[in-house]
């Protein structure tokens, strides 16, 4: 489901961060994402550092939602977990891998957290992620 997003002016402005303040989407199914981290379908790491991860957790976020029959654009909020999240480089890697991969104009919502600890400690971030998918299409098949 498209997203519209809105940018009240009395909130900063956050599409240069690659997220939005508001997002609003139609009627559909609600898709909840567990946690992501950069494993493979094995358990075995699928990326090194900060940003390699994160790459890689996003690609996943969007597999899962192909799978539930969607696309990127119906994500509609993305909840980040970095361990010990430092607010200028951690920030700016997520950043700059937000707007590469969702833009500046109409990205999703998110919520970026700092965590003492994830489950394994290999892992630098995970993401869970809401999409709102049409309800005319169709389940992939497995």
């Amino acid at each position: 489901m498209p997203r519209l997003t809105i940018q009240p002016p009395s909130l900063f402005s956050s599409l240069e961060w690659g997220f939005s303040q508001v997002v609003v989407c139609g009627p559909g199914n609600i898709v909840s994402i567990a946690g992501q981290v950069a494993w493979d379908a094995t358990g075995t790491r699928n990326a090194e550092g900060l940003e390699g991860q994160f790459r890689q957790v996003l690609k996943q976020v969007v597999i899962a939602v192909e799978a539930a029959g969607g696309v990127s654009d119906d994500i509609q909020n993305l909840r980040i977990y970095v361990p010990n999240f430092r607010s200028g480089a951690d920030a700016d890697v997520l950043a700059k891998v937000l707007v590469e991969i969702f833009g500046s104009e109409n990205p999703p919502a998110s919520s970026w957290i700092g965590v003492q600890a994830l489950a394994q400690p290999e892992y630098l971030v995970e993401v869970e992620a809401m999409a709102v998918v049409p309800g005319k299409r169709q389940f992939r098949s497995w």
